[in-house]
């Protein structure tokens, strides 16, 4: 069954700038995480920087202060967490355009490199059908191990794990009639999926790969 989609990123474009860096410096401010284990996650995000770790490297050395906390915990933090940071940062465009598209009859899905656990209050208040996200691991009993299941969902990961999403639910995606929402050059291979390309404050990387594609807008939403 071909159905309309409508495809959102979420740091950059939902929200300005990364969502697990103040995930992380949220988390330390309420008790959940030491300095040390601040200074791990920065002196990762250095070196990832510098292309001496993998995404996947930095972000289970940026996460895994999780370790050992139970699904009750990690939902209470995620939920002040969104409550507390995300919420108020979220772009109103970004919402109008999203509660547009659900108006309309598509399937909104969130696709994002962050974290799944702390974007579940954004699905509950926005109707989002599914996030799709950089999947966390969790031991027998539940509890987060710090560690990531597979790659990070950055991007050709994006429409890899939005094919898993569709074999799933045994539905398909209709070009001409989805929309793709990203603002960074990685967010392309998402963004090529769909006959509605919009790029939101796009980056020099972003822009470059979109300058011969047709059915592109270009929009500036205020932080």
């Amino acid at each position: 069954m071909r159905k309309s989609f409508a495809l959102f990123d979420f740091d950059g474009t939902i929200i300005p700038g990364d969502s697990i860096l103040r995930f992380c410096l949220y988390a330390r401010r309420q008790g959940h995480m030491s300095r040390k284990q601040l200074w791990r996650g920065a002196w990762a995000t250095l070196r990832y920087c510098l292309h001496l770790l993998t995404a996947e490297q930095c972000k289970m050395a940026a996460l895994s202060f999780l370790a050992g906390k139970s699904y009750t915990e990690l939902t209470a933090l995620s939920q002040r967490f969104y409550r507390d940071e995300l919420q108020p940062l979220l772009r109103p465009q970004a919402i109008a355009a999203l509660e547009k598209h659900r108006r309309e009859g598509l399937t909104v899905l969130l696709i994002t490199a962050s974290p799944s656990f702390y974007l579940e209050p954004l699905k509950a208040e926005y109707g989002i059908e599914a996030v799709i996200a950089t999947r966390m691991d969790v031991d027998a009993n539940g509890a987060a191990t710090g560690l990531i299941c597979g790659e990070n969902c950055k991007g050709i990961q994006k429409p890899l794990r939005l094919a898993e999403y569709l074999a799933a639910t045994g539905e398909m995606l209709n070009y001409e009639t989805s929309y793709a929402y990203g603002n960074s050059g990685s967010d392309y291979p998402m963004l090529a999926l769909c006959g509605h390309k919009v790029a939101v404050n796009g980056s020099r990387k972003l822009k470059k790969k979109l300058r011969n594609e047709t059915g592109t807008e270009w929009v500036c939403w205020n932080d």
